[in-house]
């Protein structure tokens, strides 16, 4: 079946709510399983503010139940209870539905016979209040939240919660990251142990990463490719480019005031910061995914040890950046992978990078770039 029609009938029917749904038509099931997270010590130190200055109520990251507690989904081949394998799929920045990943997920599942774990990052998809994605009740905040200032071209419904959140406080961005790594290093941690209902004892696993995901899968990779994903393999789209060469204004992902404060902070605040006592200056600068995550954040930052890890790693990861993307560019992710780990490819009609494949359109074309791509990432995890 191809892309477009697997689209529609997948939206259709999934329902968040329901823990077990038949796929026969694409061979493959989905189930859902809870995780239970655990917040670093850096969070606790996230305040507020002054909650009437944007008419939003953003709480304590530790005091949103959503982020601590939720359900993943797991789509695998109908027919066979226990695998040895799995691949993680890791999702953009700012997404609250599962719905554009659920062919990609099933298309990977299908291929390589092996179950697709689609694995949300703190505070996004169901790790959220529900009241962050609601268009209603966003839209009737715009007016007197982020439309006040002018420079604000990008501010939509969509990007509202996020652009508060990271212009009240840029640390968050760093904090819900180390969290997902966390969670990433649990849930691995605890399949391979065979402490999962799908997997064996000794299952490995590989990653899918889009977007801001594949700049976590990095950070993870420098962390623990040597040791607990020294077997994983990292297929990434519109990915690989360190935080300095991103433009995250979008009217999907961040309005121009919290990009530019998120810049500012990370690439002029940051290292100074790190300076300062306490848990997470000590978290950040002691710890190797302290490291791993400056590394990130500028081509300047750690050049040779960067290099070095990326080199060892060099055939278990592979990136395809898309020509006309104006979030992660081409130019961007050659900043960090050499040419045999990234190839820049163009699609024949109107694109994006937060909608490389839209269902508007020629859908033949789009048909076939679908195809493309993962073609070549199931002949990579493979």
């Amino acid at each position: 079946m191809n892309y477009t029609a697997a689209y529609k009938i997948l939206t259709n029917r999934f329902k968040p709510e329901e823990t077990e749904i038949s796929l026969p038509e694409f061979g493959v099931q989905l189930s859902q399983f809870g995780f239970s997270s655990v917040l670093p010590p850096g969070n606790h130190t996230i305040r507020p503010g002054t909650i009437t200055e944007y008419s939003l109520d953003v709480p304590d990251d530790e005091l949103i139940p959503e982020n601590l507690s939720f359900n993943y989904p797991v789509i695998y081949p109908i027919g066979r209870s226990e695998f040895n394998r799995a691949v993680i799929l890791l999702h953009g920045l700012n997404e609250r539905s599962w719905s554009k990943y659920l062919p990609w997920a099933v298309k990977l599942a299908e291929e390589l016979q092996r179950p697709v774990i689609l694995f949300p990052i703190s505070f996004h998809m169901n790790r959220s209040p529900a009241s962050w994605s609601n268009p209603r009740l966003m839209s009737a905040m715009l007016p007197k939240t982020r439309l006040r200032n002018q420079r604000n071209r990008s501010a939509t419904f969509a990007n509202l919660a996020l652009s508060i959140r990271l212009s009240q406080q840029p640390l968050r961005f760093f904090t819900s990251g180390r969290q997902s790594l966390d969670d990433l290093k649990s849930l691995v941690t605890s399949i391979q142990a065979g402490n999962h209902p799908l997997f064996i004892k000794g299952t490995s696993a590989d990653f899918f990463a889009y977007s801001i995901g594949a700049f976590l899968a990095q950070i993870m990779m420098l962390t623990y490719g040597d040791d607990l994903f020294s077997e994983s393999r990292l297929f990434m789209l519109c990915g690989g480019a360190p935080f300095n060469s991103m433009n995250g204004v979008s009217k999907l992902i961040m309005d121009e005031e919290a990009f530019i404060k998120l810049r500012f902070y990370y690439l002029r605040q940051f290292d100074r910061e790190m300076k300062s006592k306490g848990p997470l200056a000590d978290m950040i600068t002691n710890q190797q995914s302290g490291q791993a995550f400056r590394a990130m954040i500028s081509s300047s930052n750690f050049p040779l040890w960067r290099k070095d890890r990326f080199m060892r790693m060099a055939d278990r990861i592979h990136t395809i950046g898309l020509k006309k993307d104006l979030v992660i560019p081409p130019s961007g992710i050659a900043e960090l992978l050499g040419s045999s780990q990234r190839e820049i490819l163009d699609f024949p009609y109107a694109y994006s990078h937060e909608n490389p494949f839209p269902l508007i359109g020629d859908s033949q074309m789009v048909d076939q770039s679908f195809d493309t791509v993962f073609g070549k990432a199931v002949a990579f995890l493979r």
